[in-house]
């Protein structure tokens, strides 16, 4: 008993950890920092990271890998209308995930490369030995599917290109009515629901093994 005890203890030290670097992590989301753009498309330029490596990727999205675990890119198309028409409008989150699961959460805001500030949700949630995190704003959604020691350098990764990002918005607005953002809306879900991960299926996370539900 003492044996697991000791067990259990230093697991959630070893989170508690996980959510102080984290922590740091975002810590540095209001630096202004300068990004050299290193892919370049119709609606977005992006920087991919030296150890980051893209494996597919359309005008709107990129799906990446960085050491085992992978995350999607997606441009929030219909955050960049509202943006554009309803600045009032409150950074919504999407629901995706079961909350149930959520181990940690930040809300702030980043600067990004063209100087704007922007509000970003950023979400971890637990599913057995794996996590999925999600991080909002909106220019950008990503979803990851994170083995834990990628837990801080891919988070880490993915607000340096939330940051590094240009979006060409009047392409997007001219380009995409509200019909059409409801339709790619549905098609990234879709795709990020169905991508093989290094390890797995993401389906196999998102199923809750004991209701056999999924985890919205």
């Amino acid at each position: 008993m003492i044996f697991l005890l000791c067990l259990a203890l230093s697991g959630c030290q070893r989170f508690v950890d996980y959510q102080s670097r984290l922590d740091e992590v975002f810590a540095t989301a209001e630096d202004v920092i300068t990004i050299r753009a290193n892919n370049y498309g119709d609606y977005y330029d992006y920087y991919i990271p030296s150890d980051t490596s893209e494996f597919n990727a359309g005008n709107l999205y990129a799906l990446l890998d960085y050491a085992d675990s992978r995350f999607l890119m997606d441009v929030n198309i219909a955050g960049i209308v509202s943006k554009r028409y309803y600045p009032e409008t409150v950074l919504e989150e999407d629901g995706f995930f079961d909350e149930s699961r959520l181990v940690y959460e930040k809300r702030g805001i980043y600067v990004n490369n063209d100087d704007e500030t922007l509000d970003y949700i950023y979400k971890l949630y637990q599913y057995d030995n794996n996590y999925l995190a999600s991080l909002r704003s909106p220019d950008l959604i990503f979803y990851a599917c994170i083995k834990e020691k990628d837990i801080v350098p891919l988070t880490s990764r993915m607000l340096l290109m939330a940051k590094g990002a240009h979006i060409k918005e009047d392409a997007v607005i001219a380009d995409y009515s509200l019909k059409d953002v409801i339709d790619y809306e549905k098609k990234q879900v879709n795709l990020f629901e169905t991508i093989m991960p290094v390890n797995g299926n993401i389906n196999d996370f998102l199923v809750d093994k004991n209701d056999g539900q999924s985890g919205e």
